[in-house]
């Protein structure tokens, strides 16, 4: 019998996030989550395993993924792309999210051609779409990838039913932590405890609070506040700086997909000058933050029946400060356990995989309502209770 592959597979806004584990090995894998139809013909490029075209035979559709597709679309279909992923709860409808599930899937197997994996939908998606996803996914999948220069190799596997987990993406997270590397209960006053997990992404921003793994909808939302904002407004500060500086007062536009640099050093290049825009990229994080902070702060009540608040999400890194500011010692940095942020969910997932696979019922395990049980007298009738009270 081959040895099982645990696999967690996290879709989100920007990226895919995949951690599988074999054996005792851990691997992981992060794609751009862009999906575009090959429209240039044939393609060749140096052995770089992040070029990847996908395609179900040979003579079929051919499909750029992931950084292929960044580079190989045009602008406006960035835009459409992302924008039906952050304003659809159904996403997982488009052939866009089964091709980028089944390639990051297939490329995580180390030969296994039935997987146990768990995937995860957005907090005010899960209840309504579970189910849906689940048909989506399960059964067999087929379909070939090109890598590089490589020739195209065909991927075949199955997911069954009984091998497919559905949950919410915040709750991935907790599973991260409450669980050790081999799926087993590490942290149980996580389930005991009234928890909430902020899965800040780069889309939208899901809070989700729990006791155990109840959902408590009141203080769980979806929110706009998100990585995403600070792009949008960067672009438009990046605007009216350039117009300030500019002798012919026209200024350039910052498309949002092209500002990772930017955030990242704290500069650009206009005109043949660079200029330091590092107060500029900070005070964007800072009004977008305190936005999102005051949102949960008053959703969750200002957090007083709250025990802890779990920060996770590729976001999560540049909101810390303002949530530490607001939240003080209740709040639990994902990243402090191991592994980027951003892969806290999927990783979570890959727990998870392994915990419920390997949950096998007892005959003498009690229901939890027997704990709570108390015996009393029940009188023969009722005129036999009246006749002893009438005595009294």
């Amino acid at each position: 019998m081959s040895t099982p592959v645990y696999i967690g597979n996290d879709q989100g806004y920007y990226g895919t996030k995949v951690v599988s584990r074999q054996g005792d090995k851990f691997y992981k894998l992060f794609i751009r989550n862009m999906v575009v139809p090959n429209r240039v013909g044939e393609i060749t490029y140096n052995n770089d395993p992040h070029n990847i075209i996908y395609r179900e035979k040979d003579g079929d559709r051919e499909w750029f993924c992931g950084k292929l597709a960044i580079e190989q679309s045009g602008d406006d279909e960035l835009f459409d792309s992302h924008e039906r992923r952050l304003f659809s709860p159904t996403w997982f409808r488009e052939k866009e999210y089964l091709i980028m599930f089944r390639v990051s899937t297939g490329l995580m197997l180390q030969g296994s051609t039935e997987p146990i994996i768990s995937v995860a939908l957005p907090t005010d998606s899960y209840i309504d779409y579970k189910e849906e996803l689940k048909r989506r996914l399960i059964g067999k999948h087929s379909f070939e990838i090109k890598q590089g220069n490589l020739p195209f190799r065909r991927i075949e596997f199955e997911v069954k039913r009984e091998n497919l987990y559905v949950i919410s993406q915040p709750m991935a997270t907790l599973f991260h932590i409450a669980l050790d590397r081999d799926g087993q209960l590490l942290n149980e006053d996580l389930f005991i405890q009234k928890v909430s997990i902020n899965d800040l992404g780069f889309g939208t921003s899901d809070i989700e609070t729990l006791h155990g793994e109840t959902i408590i909808k009141r203080q769980s939302f979806t929110s706009r506040h998100a990585m995403l904002n600070v792009y949008h407004l960067l672009s438009k500060r990046l605007l009216e700086f350039t117009r300030d500086v500019d002798p012919d007062g026209n200024g350039k536009e910052y498309p949002i997909w092209s500002l990772n640099r930017v955030i990242r050093s704290g500069e650009i290049s206009f005109k043949g000058k660079v200029y330091d825009v590092s107060e500029i990229v900070q005070k964007c994080i800072s009004e977008v933050g305190n936005a999102l902070v005051d949102e949960v702060w008053h959703r969750l009540d200002y957090g007083d029946d709250i025990t802890y608040i779990i920060l996770t999400g590729g976001a999560s890194i540049p909101f810390k400060p303002f949530y530490r500011e607001r939240f003080g010692d209740k709040l639990i940095f994902a990243q402090d356990y191991g592994i980027e942020a951003q892969f806290a969910n999927a990783f979570g997932l890959c727990k998870f995989s392994q915990s419920k696979s390997r949950t096998v019922p007892t005959e003498n395990i009690q229901e939890a309502a027997a704990t709570i049980q108390e015996e009393f007298t029940v009188p023969a009738s009722v005129h036999e209770q009246l006749s002893h009270d009438d005595n009294d």
